[in-house]
């Protein structure tokens, strides 16, 4: 099984004083006679199982001999996995677990619920969108990190967790049982005027049969255009990514590759078809491997639009040799190259049409699919485009009576470019209709500078851009265009 996979391995490490008590050694007298040397690790091994204080077993043992291996390569991608390690990785792959069945982000409440997905624990508890969870089992997480709580919150099936939840003004308490719960790896959506979009979080052994079946659907239900999402992607399988290009490209190559002897031994395409609409592409700093074969290939065939930022950069190919203890060694054996020989390792693929931020890389993308107007609604913690409920949000500031939305946000729905002039220390924003500058650290009441994000004051910025239209009533927000 060949795979692509981005993997991030965080190293540690600690220092310790050793008292050591030597005894005396018999000298050893030179044997000609005598019998081959042993392995001196396995002799290493045994020495340490039969010996040490600590009494190690010779699983633990040879599972720290065979890492010290692997990490002597200093190849992040060449990674030994235990037999639980393995089931784990193989489960992140498939975005199977044990858990609630939700998508959540951050909250500075506790962690916010983004997606509740079908038929799971969360589901069966009535959790929905938009609440907020404040505590774990009776315990506060406000101020926590995400992966600590996500944490808490996974747990062995059959058991539940307590869970304290906030939607709007009141809190309540449930329970949910804790299951084997699958997140969909693909999903889709059309919009209006026929713009499919097709997102693909994990190129899983069933992703390209999927992204299939969507395909099919949109296209029985009028599609002219389609976006294919692969932001925050960190790869997968091989053959995946090859099985998607398929329905793009008749015949040719996916990749070229370059094994230790520098053989170059292509990934063929074959018995693909073509599709008869554009094909816009959606990536970001983090999508990665298979991600980045996937938009390689169909740039180098379709010249599709790519949207978003540099991808990761991950240009290699691993082997998965099965082990006799249940376990696996995952084994860099190869660089690739795109059909047209440009290399991604360390270098990454650049977008056609840079964009930063969430909501403004997808309207960018949309609206290059062919999508003319966009309509924004914000309520509390959920966001909407056209209807179609975002996993990702931005922060608005309610500040002196005015509204404060993100600069790259209000740009991209009105189709202009952000700039920094570093002569004058501001952020512009210009296109056909106007432009518009935004000097950081000036006191003016229309822009105001937080944790890093140029926020604009709405009603100042429809001057300029009159084709912005917006309104407030309490808690929801609308900005449209077209």
């Amino acid at each position: 099984m060949k795979l692509l996979q981005m993997a991030k391995i965080k190293k540690t490490m600690s220092a310790a004083l050793l008292l050591l008590m030597l005894a005396p050694m018999p000298a050893l007298a030179a044997d000609k006679n005598a019998a081959a040397p042993a392995d001196p690790v396995k002799e290493v091994l045994n020495l340490l199982e039969k010996n040490h204080v600590s009494a190690p077993t010779h699983d633990s043992l040879s599972a720290s001999a065979i890492k010290g291996m692997v990490e002597s390569l200093k190849d992040p991608y060449t990674v030994y996995f235990t037999k639980d390690e393995w089931k784990q990785f193989t489960n992140s792959l498939e975005q199977n677990y044990v858990g609630i069945g939700v998508r959540v982000g951050e909250d500075k409440e506790g962690i916010l619920v983004v997606e509740v997905f079908a038929d799971t624990p969360a589901a069966a508890v009535g959790l929905q969108r938009g609440d907020i969870i404040t505590a774990v089992e009776g315990k506060p997480i406000a101020g926590e990190k995400l992966d600590d709580v996500i944490k808490k919150i996974l747990g062995e099936e059959g058991t539940q967790v307590g869970l304290t939840v906030k939607r709007g003004d009141s809190s309540f308490d449930v329970k949910p049982t804790r299951k084997q719960v699958q997140i969909p790896v693909v999903t889709s959506h059309l919009f209006d005027g026929g713009v499919g979009y097709i997102q693909v979080t994990s190129f899983s052994s069933e992703a390209d049969e999927q992204f299939a079946s969507h395909m099919e659907t949109l296209k029985k239900n009028g599609m002219k255009s389609l976006v294919i999402d692969l932001r925050d992607n960190p790869g997968g399988l091989l053959d995946t990514a090859r099985g998607i290009a398929k329905l793009f490209v008749k015949e040719g190559t996916l990749i070229h590759t370059k094994d230790r002897d520098n053989a170059d031994d292509p990934v063929p395409i074959t018995n693909g078809t073509t599709q008869p609409f554009p094909v816009t592409m959606l990536v970001n700093e983090n999508s990665a491997s298979a991600s980045e074969v996937l938009t390689g290939a169909l740039q180098d065939y379709l010249q599709v639009h790519v949207v978003g930022t540099k991808t990761f950069g991950k240009g290699s190919v691993q082997n998965v040799f099965p082990l006799s203890n249940g376990g696996a060694l995952k084994v860099t054996i190869e660089e690739y190259l795109t059909p047209k020989k440009r290399p991604v390792n360390q270098v990454g693929l650049t977008p056609d049409i840079p964009a930063e931020g969430d909501v403004p890389q997808l309207v960018t993308a949309l609206r290059t699919a062919g999508l003319s107007g966009f309509k924004l609604d914000i309520d509390r913690r959920n966001i909407s485009l056209n209807g179609f409920d975002l996993t990702d949000s931005f922060n608005v500031v309610q500040q002196n009576d005015r509204l404060y939305v993100p600069a790259r946000v209000l740009a991209a729905l009105v189709n202009a470019a952000v700039t920094w002039n570093d002569a004058a220390q501001s952020v512009e924003i210009a296109s056909s209709a106007g432009s518009i500058s935004y000097a950081v650290g000036s006191n003016t009441e229309d822009m105001i500078f937080q944790n890093g994000t140029t926020y604009v004051d709405v009603s100042r910025f429809a001057e300029t851009f009159s084709q912005l239209k917006w309104s407030q009533s309490g808690g929801q927000i609308s900005l449209s265009v077209g």
